[in-house]
């Protein structure tokens, strides 16, 4: 499945393979122009121990989509015409920063009933007065590979977190965290990460648990 994939999508899922094997939230953004070139890139770097010159990094708001708006050339491209990437649905702080930066269409591959704040559009006069094209996950089997990253790592941070945020997941990707809870008992995402798996690999592996866990 990793070949039928859009380039935006499968540098957005590297970028979120890069995060989980930094030691931060596994989130991938990207900014592209209307024939698909990608214009900036951006992953979360809240945690980690990698550099990344140029970038927020090691502070609350070093999130995936804040690194990809803050790269991109506003002078050299139209933010009108460019289109936003994430694995993951905007949290407030990301929705409000993509609303502010004058793009107009945002693209996202895993849900996030907790805090994913598409739903903040049209909720006030100025949240409703531009032509926000937003469309959600492609594919719910991609979906639940995503979202299992995600359980996962906070399964075995012990997030004070975990249940409400586990609880809000499953109401909507059930197999997400049921694919999570199976990534912690076996430790094979953890594994993948040690033998220095490429994102292909990692994430076909995933999808296909997801769809074995779906069947079962």
């Amino acid at each position: 499945m990793w070949h039928s994939l859009t380039p935006p999508w499968q540098a957005c899922l590297e970028l979120a393979w890069e995060a989980y094997c930094d030691g931060t939230v596994a989130i991938g953004a990207l900014i592209t122009n209307a024939d698909g070139d990608i214009l900036a890139r951006g992953r979360n770097r809240i945690h980690g121990s990698s550099n990344g010159d140029g970038y927020i990094r090691h502070n609350p708001l070093a999130h995936a989509e804040i690194n990809a708006l803050l790269t991109l050339d506003y002078q050299a491209h139209n933010p009108h015409t460019c289109i936003l990437y994430t694995t993951t649905e905007p949290c407030p702080m990301c929705m409000g920063m993509f609303y502010m930066s004058g793009i107009r269409t945002l693209h996202y591959a895993c849900r996030d009933p907790f805090a994913g704040s598409v739903n903040m559009l049209g909720t006030t006069p100025y949240l409703s007065r531009k032509p926000i094209k937003a469309f959600g996950p492609p594919d719910p089997v991609l979906e639940a590979a995503i979202l299992g990253m995600h359980v996962e790592v906070n399964l075995f941070e012990n997030s004070p977190y975990t249940g409400s945020l586990h609880e809000a997941w499953r109401s909507v990707i059930p197999g997400g965290v049921a694919l999570g809870e199976k990534l912690h008992q076996t430790g094979a995402l953890r594994q993948m990460r040690e033998l220095g798996a490429s994102t292909a690999e990692v994430i076909m592996n995933l999808y296909q648990q997801s769809m074995e866990l779906s069947v079962s």
